[in-house]
């Protein structure tokens, strides 16, 4: 219980700091100057009448695994309202969008911000929302807040859980910690069985592996207008994707588009940041090389001069992966982890990545199985295999279908997640 009680004392020495840094971010652009009060959990919203499920998904990816679920859910408890919190700014815009066509039962859904993990706030958001069940999405667990919720009896699963080598190591060496952090979860559903055996192996219980969200999700959508101005402006140029980019990887990849150029003059990079705000900083990057780009947010499109298009916007993702059928997965080619390839491949990509791949390892396994993923080892590898399928488009074709079937035949974790949701909210209205 060191760790655990370590964490609490530190938080509440810098408790009355936490304000200023909330300004300081909201100053930087990291947090929503306009809703910072939720994030201290106060200017709340309403509290809806009835039934209100509450599931916290920390940034955009875990939004976009968990909105179909919520979808599923409110469709079979037409009683029930769901609150939907998360922790960046990004992922507040994703649901801030959505459409009754995109989330029919939008009118049922409420976004607000995680209030920060001080123990007053923390009480005072439990106060006005009492959930009837908390979903807890991935591995993002603060003890404050969980802890609360176990004193006040409030229902807890976490869906789609996933824990890392890095934090597997960590909890080993904390595990009376990690048995009263888990332990306040009703239960822990892995997405993959490696997370199922690590907690097993923490001491933890009440397992399940109902599978990876993340396999069930439908393919993102693109705004047709939108698409087909962009494939008029392009006129068949060749394209391949830098998905999901982070700091770091944007120089290696603007390396890796100069030398393909010479062999593919009119080859277009679409170089898609992690985070859409770092779309200027990239520009300057480009601009520093003496490369010319044209940034998504300006509202043109790309012209035969443009070697980049940087696609510095949110919710955009699927209009991306429509304009080719090349597809490199940021986060790889440095030690990040990678991204969810997947996304590509329902749009019938061939894909490619870095060696970088341990936060989807288990997918990249899948994909790697069957065909489905080239992983390279650096940048130089990266060419290499880009040239190639340029050059073969027969080979692309064949790595894209390879992982769209290998996609197809995973699933079915969306409705056993559902299952269990819906059993634990039950037992919460007895």
């Amino acid at each position: 219980m060191l760790a655990l009680r370590a964490y609490q004392v530190g938080v509440m020495l810098v408790g009355g700091f936490l304000p200023l840094l909330l300004q300081r971010r909201a100053k930087a652009g990291r947090e929503d100057a306009s809703r910072i009060g939720e994030r201290k959990a106060r200017n709340m919203a309403a509290r809806p009448v009835g039934n209100l499920v509450w599931a916290h998904a920390a940034s955009v990816g875990e939004a976009r695994s968990v909105l179909p679920l919520l979808a599923d859910l409110l469709a079979a408890h037409p009683d029930t309202h769901v609150l939907v919190t998360t922790g960046t700014r990004s992922s507040a815009t994703l649901i801030g969008q959505l459409t009754d066509t995109q989330f029919p039962d939008i009118n049922r859904l409420t976004h607000q911000y995680l209030p920060l993990d001080r123990a007053r706030w923390v009480r005072r958001f439990l106060d006005h929302w009492s959930p009837q069940l908390a979903v807890f999405v991935e591995s993002e667990l603060w003890p404050n807040l969980l802890l609360e919720m176990r004193r006040r009896n409030i229902p807890a699963i976490l869906i789609n859980g996933r824990l890392s080598e890095k934090s597997f190591k960590f909890w080993r060496r904390a595990q009376r910690s990690a048995r009263a952090l888990f332990g306040c979860f009703d239960a822990l559903l892995a997405q993959d069985d490696i997370t199922a055996q690590r907690w097993r192996e923490l001491g933890l219980k009440d397992i399940l592996s109902p599978g990876n969200l993340k396999l069930d999700a439908p393919p993102l959508e693109a705004d047709a207008s939108a698409l087909a101005e962009l494939h008029a402006a392009l006129q068949n140029r060749p394209v391949w994707v830098a998905a999901s980019t982070h700091p770091g990887e944007e120089a290696l990849l603007a390396d890796c588009h100069q030398i393909l150029r010479r062999t593919h003059p009119d080859l277009l990079c679409v170089l898609v940041p992690r985070h859409p705000e770092r779309g200027g900083e990239i520009a300057d990057l480009l601009a520093s090389r003496s490369e010319t780009a044209l940034r998504r947010s300006a509202n043109a499109p790309p012209d035969p001069a443009h070697a980049f298009y940087i696609g510095d916007t949110l919710g955009e993702m699927g209009l991306y992966f429509r304009l080719g059928d090349l597809v490199f997965m940021g986060g790889s080619l440095v030690p990040h982890g990678g991204q969810n390839p997947l996304e590509a491949a329902r749009l019938d990509n061939a894909i490619l990545s870095g060696p970088h791949v341990g936060n989807f390892s288990v997918v990249y396994d899948l994909l790697a199985a069957e065909g489905g993923v080239l992983r390279l080892g650096d940048s130089t590898e990266l060419v290499g295999a880009l040239d190639s399928l340029l050059k073969t488009p027969a080979k692309s074709r064949a790595l894209a279908q390879n992982a769209r079937a290998c996609d197809a035949r995973q699933g079915g974790a969306r409705a056993r997640t559902l299952a269990v949701l819906t059993e634990i909210l039950a037992g919460s209205h007895a």
